[in-house]
């Protein structure tokens, strides 16, 4: 009888770092965290259809139809309405908070989005090889950047919001005028610091209201001279890798 080895063929590869398990959850020492990449926008991920992905009409058609599509599932969305994507995945919106009654008022900045991965997606994933590229450092380092009103980790900014910041060392100390948390710009490499309502200015998290932002890319620094012991002679700058969106 022969016998039929199914072969389990990987068809993409995520790079991750180990980042010390600050919180005290879960059974390792470590957890690990895909390292960033840019943002792709619509235009990006059509040309990689029509350059990669064999797509056989016009680059600007489909630009054009795709952000069509993705404006009408947001305002479907917005109607209530669940929409599944491709059986990949589907959007929804919940309510957060809890209530009284039929007289309470329920707030928009309650109303979020939610994300569920269906079994496409999910058989895929499977097929996904991840490469362990050890520890992001012993020392100082970001780990997560929290829009706390969108809930958005690692991914986009809102300005006006305000934004919590993980990670080790990240305390803010020192009278230099570059010692604070700065928001640059991928476009131009200009630099926007926090100068309201830093609070929680702590060895692991940091919280203050994000500056008024320009559509963009930026990526989060902290210039400190935070140790655990001796304040450092210099300013050191600690960066973060997630790219973050500004819509």
């Amino acid at each position: 009888m022969a016998v039929i080895n199914e072969i389990t063929e990987v068809l993409h590869k995520i790079e991750a770092k180990l980042y010390p398990n600050y919180l005290g959850k879960g059974e390792g020492a470590y957890v690990a965290r895909s390292k960033a990449e840019a943002p792709l926008s619509i235009p990006d991920v059509c040309a990689a259809a029509k350059n990669r992905g064999g797509f056989s009409g016009h680059y600007e058609d489909l630009v054009e139809h795709a952000t069509v599509f993705i404006n009408e599932v947001v305002y479907q969305l917005l109607d209530g309405f669940s929409v599944q994507l491709g059986g990949f995945c589907s959007l929804h919106t919940r309510i957060s908070g809890t209530y009284h009654g039929a007289n309470d008022h329920i707030g928009a900045e309650n109303l979020h989005v939610a994300f569920r991965t269906l079994r496409r997606l999910k058989e895929l994933l499977l097929k996904v090889s991840i490469e362990n590229e050890g520890l992001a450092g012993d020392g100082a380092y970001i780990d997560e950047i929290l829009d706390i009103h969108s809930e958005a980790v690692n991914s986009i900014l809102t300005p006006g919001n305000m934004v919590q910041i993980l990670g080790h060392k990240i305390k803010v100390e020192g009278d230099d005028p570059e010692c604070g948390v700065w928001f640059v710009s991928q476009a131009d490499s200009a630099r926007i610091k926090i100068t309201e309502h830093l609070g929680n200015n702590r060895n692991n998290e940091l919280l203050g209201l994000i500056p008024p932002l320009t559509t963009g890319t930026y990526k989060v620094e902290v210039v400190t001279r935070f140790t655990h012991g001796t304040a450092l002679k210099e300013p050191r700058t600690i960066k973060a890798e997630p790219v973050l969106t500004v819509n």
